[in-house]
């Protein structure tokens, strides 16, 4: 499989952000079958999930080919249609922005725009959000169904476990990741960690609850123990802070975009029915609350947990032919 191009973007939203990360970031181009710079394509943006790189270029497993090239795989054979794919970089010091505007670390979604406006003017591409899709796993699910509710700039939303139903997939987690806090001893001793390692199971998960309570924060400059949902040391629950970050749950935000989610050529939702996160439930509850604000979107469960799906993308990515094929974007 051809190898991907890679554009380098000076962020004008990410320049001088709070956590100071750098504001030049990559942008990963895989080129479709039969892309020869005059016929224009449809282009198919990919977040990744918390602590993943930025890139489809990689082997999840030693054995197997990448994720980019199992999809190209799957447009050469008429399988997925024929569609740039394009991996931005909302990486994080704290491993990854939720691709959302964040006080506390920066202004992601507002890069995630830059990404698309980069590729039309770089690329032959549809550059309109009929010819976008926008998808990914975990928080990379989480991204593009946020992207669906309050941007405008896609048509179609493909969510892969993701974050949703706050109570199911933070809140289960936060005992352990305090005893790997305390562990560690404190908050700025596991962020410590960060170079040195052991990088294992336990610390993602703390890294992971850390990130996520400095994306929902709402104010400049927030520590990361503030932004934690209870006293890391005494465990006492700050409800105020839950609060905060219920109001990023898509299950919570859904009253507030519905009619931008129906609007949508394409929504679907597809979670591991043993997910080990728990975002089974998180998405069952999307689900229920999509139905009941009379959003259509597809919803599917799958035999497997949070991990090693990567056999589930092309199967949704599929679904892309009802789009593309009607607007005449794809040839058949």
């Amino acid at each position: 499989m051809s190898e991907p191009l890679v554009l380098e973007h000076a962020s004008a939203c990410l320049r001088g952000n709070p956590l100071g990360d750098p504001y030049r970031r990559r942008i990963e181009v895989h080129l479709p079958p039969g892309y020869d710079g005059v016929r224009r394509f449809p282009v198919v943006y990919w977040l990744p999930g918390f602590g993943a790189h930025p890139s489809l270029g990689n082997r999840s497993l030693a054995f197997g080919g990448s994720v980019g090239d199992r999809l190209r795989r799957a447009m050469t054979n008429g399988v997925v249609p024929p569609a740039l794919l394009v991996v931005p970089d909302c990486t994080t010091s704290y491993g990854g922005s939720q691709y959302i505007d964040s006080a506390a670390c920066g202004r992601y979604a507002g890069h995630l725009a830059e990404v698309v406006a980069e590729v039309d003017r770089s690329f032959a591409t549809l550059a309109e959000p009929a010819g976008r899709a926008v998808a990914g796993k975990s928080s990379g699910g989480y991204g593009a169904l946020v992207a669906g509710m309050t941007s405008g700039l896609f048509a179609a939303v493909l969510a892969f476990s993701p974050d949703a139903g706050f109570e199911h997939c933070y809140l289960p987690l936060l005992p352990a990741a305090l005893d790997t806090v305390r562990a560690a001893g404190g908050v700025e001793e596991l962020l410590a960690r960060r170079d040195t390692g052991p990088h294992d199971v336990p610390f993602m998960v703390a890294m992971s609850i850390v990130a996520m309570g400095m994306c929902y924060a709402d104010t400049p400059g927030t520590t990361p123990g503030d932004a934690l949902p209870c006293d890391p040391a005494t465990g006492l629950f700050r409800d105020e802070v839950w609060r905060r970050w219920l109001r990023h749950d898509p299950v919570r935000m859904l009253p507030g975009h519905a009619g931008r989610l129906a609007a949508l050529a394409l929504l679907h939702v597809t979670v591991g029915e043993r997910d080990d996160y728990g975002m089974h439930w998180g998405a069952r509850a999307l689900h229920a609350a999509l139905d009941a604000h009379g959003v259509p979107h597809g919803y599917r469960e799958h035999e497997g947990g949070h991990h090693g799906i990567e056999h589930v993308f092309t199967g949704a990515l599929a679904l892309l032919w009802e789009l593309w094929r009607e607007d005449g974007a794809c040839a058949a």
